[in-house]
């Protein structure tokens, strides 16, 4: 980790010397060799891409009170439509939020151009 910062540190030097000095030809010499890209390069990419996961998705599960003594979590699919789900559970569509939202909103509209 600490070579390859060191390496990429001394790469950017050198390409923005080259733009800062405007040495287009060195500059454009330079780049092309570090970002030619040949087959072994390219069976690389393939085999990420193959193995590539899903991108995670963050979501948070809610507890509910049924009673004084019976607390249980409620459990959400890992997708968007959860995602949604949990946040419409946690924060119920009320006209006191509505009225608050707007509120908001009045104190802060003569700023903004919509």
């Amino acid at each position: 980790m600490k070579e390859g910062k060191e390496l990429i540190r001394k790469f950017l030097v050198i390409l923005q010397t080259y733009k800062s000095s405007g040495a287009v030809e060195l500059a454009t010499k330079f780049y092309a060799e570090y970002s030619y890209v040949d087959s072994f390069f390219l069976q690389v990419r393939d085999l990420v891409i193959a193995k590539k996961k899903p991108r995670r998705i963050e979501l948070n599960n809610n507890l509910v009170r049924y009673n004084e003594k019976v607390i249980e979590p409620a459990i959400y699919p890992e997708s968007f439509e959860g995602i949604i789900h949990s946040y419409a559970d946690r924060f119920p569509a009320t006209q006191a939020l509505l009225n608050q939202i707007v509120a908001e909103w009045d104190k802060t509209k003569t700023l903004l151009r919509v």
